[in-house]
């Protein structure tokens, strides 16, 4: 039935393995709308509307924006899958249609909206305008069609994933975590166009009408878009500025999952502050290790990217347990999914040679007694590659 949307009861069915990691068995379709003739169940915000069943989050007017946004919010951290069409019109001479829209995962609320121009609705249009903040705690796929070189922008046909932090520090250009240089697809020949984005914890990939390999696919952290529960409001943004056009939503749908099917992960609430991470990796991954005495043991966080980063006393060498251990971290970023990223019990079988510990599963948080202490590791290549490792674990410890 057009216009009606599908929000499902999500039933779930899970294995707990080992008390730590929860793998899903069955999707379940959260989100549908076939078309948007139905105005019930969402929030339009800004220059947005439904023109007929469409969802115009611009009209082709200058210096717009708009956002659409689906009431409540939506499991999204450990995994989904949104498919959308979408149709860009009536663009102006000049620049023959800008700036684009994008699809947009935040926890800053369903009245969120960024700014005009080269922002695409969800980032600062103007930094030195502080009502302009853009739309905190949010992460991006912006379909951009404009390009603008002082922001660096490779063309004015490309897909960009892009990320803002709280209020007081979100800037423009946001950080911009991958993005394609060009596509073959043109964005913005007026033709209707079909966009699936899929996130396989910690990979998101966006794949266009159908083509079996992903346009742009690149590791990407959505904790600073969720809630303590993974959760986010999901929705789009657009804008224009000198230049315009309609930017058009013509449907979508979403499918959640508890964690995706390629991979073990815990979806846990990560204390580590995010403020702390080095820069210019889409995995938050601590600068030190950090070792805490707590109670009778340690609570230890760990980056992936220093090899027996964090260590405890032991001087005689006993036994440890390690305990509430969660957290990603990526090994091979070349690689998809399971194939380069997991949780702290690894992935597959005995990593091999190359190796901290060649008996473990790579990826896999390990310990080692040596000298009077305990140490700990990411099962990740030894070598000078290590360093390029993304994310980190945290876990606590006790001496037995």
């Amino acid at each position: 039935m057009s216009g009606i949307f599908g929000y499902v009861g999500v039933v779930r069915g899970c294995a707990i393995l080992s008390g730590l990691f929860c793998i899903a068995t069955a999707n379940a379709e959260a989100v549908r709308f076939a078309d948007f003739a139905s105005t019930q169940n969402f929030n339009l915000v800004g220059d947005a509307r439904v023109a007929g069943k469409v969802l115009r989050l611009t009209r082709a007017l200058p210096n717009r924006s708009g956002a659409f946004w689906f009431r409540e919010k939506l499991a999204v951290r450990s995994g989904f899958e949104a498919t959308f069409q979408f149709q860009l019109t009536h663009q102006d001479v000049f620049f023959h249609g800008t700036d684009g829209f994008a699809f947009v995962l935040q926890n800053a609320g369903p009245a969120a909206l960024g700014g005009v121009g080269s922002a695409g609705g969800f980032g600062v249009s103007d930094p030195t305008n502080r009502r302009h903040e853009g739309i905190p705690w949010a992460v991006a796929v912006f379909f951009d069609t404009c390009r603008n070189p002082e922001e660096k922008d490779p063309s004015a046909n490309y897909i960009a994933f892009r990320a803002n932090g709280k209020a007081p520090e979100t800037r423009w250009p946001p950080a911009r975590l991958a993005f394609t240089p060009n596509l073959s697809v043109r964005l913005k020949d007026r033709m209707v166009h079909t966009a699936r984005v899929v996130f396989q914890p910690p990979v998101l990939s966006v794949f266009l009408d159908g083509s079996a390999a992903p346009e742009l696919e690149s590791v990407v952290d959505l904790s600073i878009a969720t809630d303590r529960d993974g959760k986010a409001w999901v929705g789009f943004t657009a804008s224009t500025g000198w230049g315009w056009q309609n930017h058009d939503i013509l449907s979508w749908s979403l499918s959640e999952t508890d964690v995706s099917s390629s991979m073990s992960v815990v979806s846990s609430d990560i204390t580590f502050p995010m403020s702390s991470c080095l820069p210019d990796r889409n995995l938050c991954t601590p600068e030190r290790a950090f070792v805490e005495q707590s109670g009778e043991g340690y609570h230890v966080i760990l980056p992936a990217n220093i090899e027996w980063g964090a260590t405890i006393s032991n001087p005689a060498g006993r036994p440890v347990s390690v305990t509430n251990a969660k957290g990603i971290v990526c090994w091979d970023l070349r690689a998809r999914g399971s194939q380069g990223c997991g949780g702290p019990s690894g992935t597959g079988g005995p990593a091999g040679a190359g190796f901290p510990a060649e008996g473990e599963p790579a990826g896999a948080l390990i310990t080692r007694n040596h000298d009077g202490r305990t140490w700990f590791s990411v099962n990740g290549r030894s070598g000078a590659g290590f360093e390029g490792n993304e994310g980190f674990y945290e876990f606590d410890v006790e001496v037995r």
